[in-house]
């Protein structure tokens, strides 16, 4: 493994200490208890996408010579484990807290334990110990980008989430930031298995306007339920 892709570990960790800082600085926060346990569960929620990758494993052998097959892998065994060990501990712990009120919350607190997933995601992909190695295009780019495209997916799952608390149907809007996060990481992890340039550009410019577009719509809502 060269030099590069070492030092693509400290871009998780990097972007948790940026976070930190400028949730301190902007709403002078006192306690980080709860972000601790965000980054921790997504450390933790690594295990699923490891079980996935290891009875995916089982069944074909790494055989993922068909499109059907590699579809499956990447959309189910990859995006969705990987999203789904995410959401568990989103819904399940940080949901019911008292000062989950919203999208905003639902973003921050997503972020923090995608951030965790990553950080040790980032390290199982670069040893190939999930992941299918022989079948990336550009791994050095993807290690980098991994965590960075992982905010997106956590803007997008914590805002649904976080918009379950605010309507009726909670199981709609949950299940939505579940299932349009997972095909987000799809779509970027298939782009870097074909090596469809285009496909990587088009994902980046999307996941950016997405990305922003629902921030403005989480900070928009929070104004609004103060008011």
């Amino acid at each position: 493994m060269s030099l590069a892709n070492y030092f693509s570990f400290a871009i998780s960790p990097i972007l948790i200490l940026a976070f930190v800082l400028y949730l301190k600085f902007k709403f002078s926060i006192k306690s980080y208890v709860n972000i601790r346990n965000a980054v921790l569960l997504g450390i933790i929620g690594v295990v699923v996408l490891l079980l996935a990758n290891y009875l995916i494993e089982l069944q074909w052998g790494g055989d993922y010579k068909n499109m059907r097959r590699m579809a499956f892998f990447v959309f189910v065994v990859i995006a969705f484990s990987s999203e789904l060990a995410k959401f568990i501990p989103l819904k399940f712990s940080f949901y019911k807290l008292s000062n989950f009120s919203g999208p905003f919350e639902g973003i921050i607190y997503s972020i923090f334990i995608s951030l965790g997933f990553s950080m040790v995601a980032t390290v199982l992909y670069a040893y190939d110990i999930v992941g299918s190695l022989d079948k990336f295009h550009n791994f050095t780019l993807f290690l980098y980008t991994l965590p960075l495209a992982s905010l997106v997916f956590a803007i997008v799952m914590g805002f649904f989430v976080g918009m379950a608390k605010l309507r009726k149907n909670a199981f709609i809007d949950c299940a939505t930031g579940l299932f349009v996060a997972t095909f987000f990481h799809g779509l970027f992890y298939f782009s870097f298995v074909t090596a469809d340039t285009r496909l990587l550009i088009f994902d980046t410019i999307g996941f950016l306007v997405i990305g922003i577009t629902f921030i403005v719509k989480s900070v928009s809502i929070k104004i609004e339920n103060r008011n």
